[in-house]
């Protein structure tokens, strides 16, 4: 920001609380106009579940890029890295108590966003890395240095990384599509330094949608049914959710099974109303339901 912009901006007020406000979380992903993916579908659901958020964007775009048109642009890594110096200035890194990143549109913003961590250290918060590379219907659609700044920078700083079975396989580099395969190479991510995995999008033996939560000490399986439905926003969706409940102190385990309740409504209520975005509104009260778990986790 130039001096003049900043004397333009920046002035006193006379009855302004000094009180820092309370963050419980710093998102770091894509932000869009229209649609529901990266922060724009996180940061409504976790804030309809209280969380108290700070959301940074990487990307602004008008919509996600399965629309015939797409405009906005990829943030520049220095303006990527203004944002993350700034929330410093206001003391919120050292506030929040969970940090999760998703889509960063460039390998100049994962170097940034990893500059920043590694600047941090043990006193960043505790980090929750989404991965986001690609998928098995479209193969990587990010650029190729990202998956070695995920690999060689994030993977070994975060407490939890939750890939889906394509990117699962390109962190391990090894299958991972099939349920057996994927336990193995969630097994070996947590060699690298996370405590926990979880891998989504995972076919089971039965051909049936599978769920693994990973940790050093115990693992879980979760399957769901699948539905005919194909929307941007999903693993955001399931990230929120699972990061909302465990910072209400909820087990991984049971924070899994509520995210993918929670995801599962949104899908279905999308189908219901044949919208082309997902209907994020709809995750957090099917994943705040009393009662057994729509979708259990199974110890194996």
């Amino acid at each position: 920001m130039s001096d003049a912009l900043e004397s333009h901006l920046v002035h006193e007020r006379g009855n302004r609380p000094q009180g820092p406000s309370p963050v419980d979380l710093v998102s770091v992903q894509s932000q869009l106009a229209y649609g529901y993916a990266g922060n724009s579908a996180a940061v409504p659901v976790l804030r309809m579940l209280g969380v108290r958020v700070a959301e940074v964007p990487t990307t602004l775009l008008s919509n996600t890029p399965f629309y015939a048109t797409l405009r906005g642009r990829v943030l520049p890594a220095d303006w990527l890295a203004d944002l993350l110096r700034g929330l410093d200035e206001r003391g919120v890194t050292s506030r929040a108590r969970l940090l999760a990143s998703g889509y960063f549109g460039s390998v100049a913003n994962g170097e940034a966003f990893a500059d920043w961590l590694e600047r941090h250290g043990a006193s960043a918060p505790r980090y929750v890395l989404d991965p986001v590379i690609g998928d098995t219907h479209t193969g990587a659609y990010v650029e190729p240095g990202l998956e070695e700044v995920f690999a060689r920078r994030l993977l070994p700083r975060a407490w939890m990384v939750t890939p889906n079975a394509f990117e699962l396989a390109r962190l391990a580099g090894r299958p991972a599509l099939q349920e057996a395969d994927a336990l193995a190479a969630a097994r070996a991510l947590l060699l690298r330094g996370p405590e926990w995995v979880l891998a989504h999008s995972v076919v089971g033996a039965d051909g049936a949608l599978v769920t693994l939560l990973v940790g050093r000490d115990a693992a879980w399986r979760l399957q769901s049914p699948r539905l005919d439905v194909d929307v941007a926003g999903t693993g955001d969706v399931l990230v929120a959710l699972l990061a909302a409940f465990l910072l209400r102190g909820e087990a991984p385990e049971r924070a899994v099974e509520r995210a993918l309740a929670g995801v599962h409504a949104a899908l279905e209520s999308t189908l219901a109303h044949d919208w082309e975005e997902l209907d994020v509104q709809a995750a957090p009260a099917a994943a705040l339901a009393p009662g057994p778990a729509r979708f259990a986790a199974v110890a194996l």
